[in-house]
């Protein structure tokens, strides 16, 4: 026989699983047997000394007082005056119905229905009316032992009432605070899901975007050469082989990180910095780009989320020189200064081979646009600015300044 594994969720408690028909049937019910029981009282005392007097009064107060408790849910208010009137009234006819708590249920969903201060508005009209009761059949004659009942039971209705209504009030302040820490938790959730996703379209683009630019350079020299020079179409085959091995790698790290499991350890190859800068300058030579290379100002250690960013600008803006430029010559300088990394990437290329997207941050043509994006997100992780002009002289500029600290995210 098989044995089912699901867990079952917990039942609601037993009051909770009422219906409303329930409770209606519940109240009637109860209406019926506070009449009996009021019934009762007046026939007892019918048989002690006769009819005791104004007998149709009390009739008319007892069913005053037990009929409205079967609609004490849809009419709260009107029902504890009804009843609390009827009581008093019978009271002052010298019969106050010693044992049968009419008033309780009444007030006692008033208290729990109601903020504070109108249950404690409705106490004391309640209190009052039954006061004054007392106080005028006190004039009539000697007050019957226990007369006080009702006025008892309605100060410890509303106490317990209260003190219901303050506990479901903190049970719902509860679970409207788990609730709104729910969809926090979810909200960063899908926030970080979508940093996550820009982060991998940035390194993807980088990647291929670099890797690729090299290979077709490289495939176009190699043609141009492969009969009158092949040993220069076999240097170009050879970079070619590099740099797709390259790419191969590093894309096959970033793959490795999306599809092992939340337990399985990452991968443990260093992401490149800006000590691996020399390495994509020589491949940026190979495809015919030279690039001159200087670090100014006093070295300091910073984060690896940083290298990595200084590195992918240095890559991407490069990239662009060789894909939308005529350039032969670039030039690249890290500054260190004492609150900030500077970043600078110029070319000589001229203004006309350079479509003029890649001074704003629409993508109007293609990776060039998504590339200057793509700079500038890594950039503002940091809190950083970065800039994309064209110069007077016919050259491009792309800046970066990124202060030193901590990342913002």
């Amino acid at each position: 026989m098989a044995i089912s594994t699901e867990a079952q969720a917990p039942r609601p408690p037993l009051l909770q699983r009422v219906t409303p028909r329930a409770w209606v049937i519940f109240d009637v019910a109860l209406s019926v047997l506070f009449f009996v029981g009021g019934l009762a009282i007046l026939t007892v005392d019918r048989g002690k000394s006769g009819v005791p007097p104004h007998f149709a009064w009390l009739l008319v107060s007892l069913c005053l007082a037990s009929a409205p408790i079967a609609l004490r849910r849809r009419f709260p208010v009107l029902v504890l005056l009804t009843v609390t009137a009827a009581v008093a009234a019978s009271t002052m006819l010298g019969q106050p119905f010693i044992g049968v708590p009419f008033v309780a249920l009444p007030l006692y969903g008033v208290v729990v229905r109601f903020d504070r201060r109108i249950s404690l508005a409705a106490l004391f009209t309640v209190e009052l009316l039954l006061l004054t009761s007392l106080g005028v059949a006190a004039l009539n004659g000697p007050l019957a032992g226990g007369a006080s009942f009702h006025v008892v039971v309605a100060g410890a209705t509303w106490i317990i009432g209260d003190s219901v209504r303050t506990r479901r009030a903190h049970g719902a302040r509860l679970a409207n605070e788990a609730e709104e820490r729910r969809l926090q938790e979810a909200a960063r959730a899908q926030n970080t899901i979508v940093e996550e996703r820009l982060q991998i379209a940035r390194e993807l683009h980088d990647i291929v975007a670099h890797s690729l630019g090299v290979i077709a350079v490289q495939s176009g020299v190699g043609g141009h050469v492969l009969d009158s020079q092949p040993e220069e179409a076999r240097k170009s085959l050879a970079a070619i082989e590099a740099t797709s091995r390259s790419a191969l790698k590093e894309v096959r790290g970033l793959l490795g990180v999306l599809r092992r499991g939340d337990h399985e350890e990452p991968s443990r190859a260093p992401a490149p910095r800006i000590i691996d800068l020399h390495r994509l300058f020589d491949e940026l030579r190979g495809a015919g780009l030279s690039v001159a290379y200087a670090v100014h100002g006093k070295v300091v250690e910073v984060s690896p989320s940083m290298d990595l960013t200084v590195y992918r600008i240095v890559q991407e803006a490069l990239t662009n020189v060789r894909k939308h430029s005529n350039a032969t010559n670039a030039s690249v300088d890290i500054t260190f200064e004492s609150r900030a990394l500077l970043v600078s990437v110029v070319d000589d290329g001229n203004v006309g081979a350079r479509p003029s997207i890649a001074c704003s941050d629409e993508p109007r043509n293609g990776d060039a646009g998504h590339g200057i994006i793509g700079m500038r997100e890594r950039a503002r992780v940091f809190g950083g600015v970065l800039t994309a002009e064209q110069l007077d002289d016919g050259g491009f500029q792309v800046q970066a300044r990124l202060p030193l600290g901590e990342a913002t995210t």
